[in-house]
C-alpha cells in the first residue's frame, strides 16, 4: 500500500523556565496584539529548541497584517558552517515559485488575452496534436496528462520544449486524471511569453515583482551568487549544484516572500474572483495552481504552500481571518515545517504547543543504505539513549525508510526494515500490508498473502489489501 508518509508530531509540551524542558505550555497567553511581546518569546523558545534538535536550520517570519510579529534566523548558508544566515538570504523554494506563474495566466485572463477553457493550441506553441486537446485549466491543476520531464535527459528549456514536441501521446485524457508534472508549469510560461511578447523573467518584474515590492528576489539565481544559500543534508554534507536550467524560477528573501503574501491577498495584482479560481483542484488530496486552499461557507480562510527541491524546504501559512502570515524557509530539509507552523498558531491562540522531534528516518537513511544491519543497530541505540529527542511514535518514519529502499530496488533491506516496523506497531494494519507488498516484489506469494490478510485482519475496510489477495490467488 502507498503510503502518504504523514510525520506526525510526538506531544511534548514546552514551557519556558521548567526544568524539563521538554514540558511546557502557553496557556496563560491571551489571543490578543497586547501580549505579542510575551509570545514573541515563546515563538523564540520553539525556534530555537527546533534549532537545537536539529530540525530547523533556515529563517522565519511571522506577521499579522503588515506588522511583523517576530523575525529572525537560524544556522548556517551550508554544511561547513562557515557562514551565518541573514536577512538578505535567498532560498530555493520549490514549487511555491508556480503561484508565479499560474498569477501571471490570471493576470492575461483579467485583461481579456486569454480564458481557462482556451486549448493551448491556440497559442501557436508548435506542439503535436494532443495540444487541441489540454486547456489552460489543465495545466493549472495538473490535470492535462502531460507526463513528468525527464531530469535524466534534460538540460535546459530548449531540451524540455523538444520533448513536448516530439511526445505522441498524452498520460491520460485531460481533465480525466492527476499529475504532478513541471511540464504544466513550463507551458504556462511559454503561454505568458506568447501572449506578451516579453521574457517571462521580465513579466514577472513588471507585473509582479515590482508592484508587490519583492526588490530583493533574485530570478534563476546560479550557484555562484553569494545570496543564494546551499541546501545540505543531515549527514552535513551539501547537495551538488543541478546542471539543469530550467527559467523562469524566484528565488526571495523571507521578506519578500512576506510581500508576495500581502499582495497577493490585498487583491493587488489580482482580483478575488480569480484567486479563488487558483485554489480549484482535481481532489481534495490534489494540488492547486497556489497549493492548499481551505475554505468554509465558500469563503477562503487558510492558504497553504509546501515546496522543496533536494534538500530545500519553504512553508508558507497564511490565516485570511486573522492576516496572519508564517513562512519558514530552510535549507536542510526535515520534514517539520507543517508542525512549527501549527505550535506557532497555538501559541497565538494561547494554546498548548508542541517541539517537533528529529525524524529518525533522516537520521539512520544512509546509514541503512550503506548496511541495513547497522542501521537498524543504530536505530536500536538512539531508541534506548535519546527516547526524547528522536520520533519514535509515528509508524510512516520507518514506512518511508521501507519505501526508499524499494526503490532503490534493495527488497531484502526493505523487508527488515518492515520487520522492525511490524515489531514496533504490531497493531497497524498498514505496517503488514507494506510488508505484503515487499513480498510480493520479491516473489515470495505466500508471505505476501499472509500479511495482507493480517492487515485485513487489522482493517476490514483495506481495499489495496483485498485487490492484492485476489490478485495473488489468480497466480496459483
Amino acid at each position: 500500500m502507498s503510503s502518504k508518509f504523514y510525520f506526525l508530531v510526538i506531544v511534548v509540551f514546552v514551557v519556558m523556565g521548567c526544568k524539563n524542558k521538554n514540558t511546557s505550555k502557553a496557556s496563560d497567553l491571551r489571543a490578543n496584539d497586547k501580549d505579542y511581546p510575551v509570545k514573541k518569546t515563546y515563538i523564540d523558545s520553539l525556534m530555537r529548541e527546533s534549532y537545537d534538535r536539529g530540525v530547523f536550520n533556515g529563517n522565519i517570519l511571522v506577521a499579522k497584517g503588515n506588522n511583523i510579529i517576530y523575525q529572525n534566523e537560524f544556522g548556517y548558508s551550508d554544511a561547513s558552517k562557515s557562514k551565518e544566515l541573514n536577512r538578505n538570504s535567498i532560498f530555493n523554494i520549490g514549487s511555491i515559485g508556480k503561484e508565479i506563474n499560474a498569477v501571471a495566466l490570471m493576470i492575461l485572463k483579467e485583461k481579456g488575452l486569454l480564458s481557462l477553457d482556451d486549448y493551448i493550441s491556440k497559442f501557436e506553441l508548435q506542439l503535436p496534436k494532443w495540444s487541441s486537446k489540454v486547456k489552460v485549466v489543465h495545466l493549472l491543476q495538473y490535470t492535462s496528462g502531460l507526463p513528468k520531464i525527464n531530469w535524466g535527459h534534460v538540460k535546459n528549456d530548449g531540451d524540455i520544449y523538444a520533448d513536448l514536441r516530439s511526445l505522441k501521446n498524452l498520460n491520460f485524457e485531460p481533465g480525466s486524471g492527476y499529475l504532478y508534472s513541471n511540464n504544466n508549469v513550463f507551458l504556462q510560461r511559454r503561454i505568458v511569453e506568447k501572449l506578451t511578447g516579453m521574457s517571462f523573467n521580465d513579466f514577472m518584474k513588471e507585473n509582479m515583482l515590482t508592484p508587490c515590492g519583492m526588490s530583493n528576489t533574485v530570478l534563476d539565481a546560479v550557484p555562484t551568487n553569494h545570496r543564494l544559500v546551499t541546501a545540505f543534508n543531515n549527514d552535513m554534507v551539501n547537495d551538488k549544484p543541478s546542471n539543469i536550467e530550467f527559467s523562469g524560477w524566484v528565488y526571495p528573501t523571507i521578506n519578500d516572500m512576506f510581500h508576495w503574501l500581502n499582495c497577493l491577498h490585498s487583491r493587488n495584482i489580482v482580483s478575488q474572483e480569480s484567486l479563488i479560481l487558483l485554489f480549484d483542484s482535481y481532489a481534495k488530496d490534489s494540488e492547486s495552481a497556489l497549493g492548499e486552499g481551505t475554505f468554509e461557507n465558500k469563503e477562503l480562510v487558510f492558504h497553504r504552500h509546501h515546496g522543496s527541491s533536494f534538500n530545500y524546504e519553504s512553508f508558507v501559512h497564511y490565516n485570511v481571518k486573522k492576516k496572519l502570515s508564517i513562512i519558514l524557509m530552510t535549507n536542510n530539509k526535515n520534514f517539520r515545517l507543517r508542525e512549527i507552523v501549527g505550535s506557532i498558531e497555538n501559541i497565538l491562540d494561547g494554546n498548548p504547543f508542541t517541539i517537533p522531534k528529529r525524524s529518525i528516518y533522516l537520521t539512520i537513511r544512509q546509514k541503512c543504505y550503506d548496511d541495513i544491519n547497522e542501521g537498524i543497530e543504530l536505530y536500536k541505540s538512539l531508541k534506548k539513549n535519546s527516547p526524547n529527542t528522536f520520533n519514535f511514535s509515528n509508524e510512516d518514519e520507518l514506512n518511508l525508510l521501507g519505501y526508499k529502499l524499494l526503490g532503490k530496488n534493495e527488497i531484502e533491506s526493505a523487508i527488515k526494515i518492515f520487520k522492525l516496523n511490524i515489531a514496533e506497531f504490531p497493531n497497524s494494519f498498514n505496517v503488514y500490508d507494506s510488508m505484503g507488498e515487499a513480498y510480493y516484489l520479491n516473489g515470495n506469494y505466500d508471505l505476501a498473502l499472509a500479511n495482507y490478510r493480517k492487515s485485513l485482519e487489522l482493517n476490514g475496510n483495506n481495499t489495496n489489501a483485498i485487490e492484492m489477495i485476489k490478485k495473488i490467488r489468480n497466480k496459483h
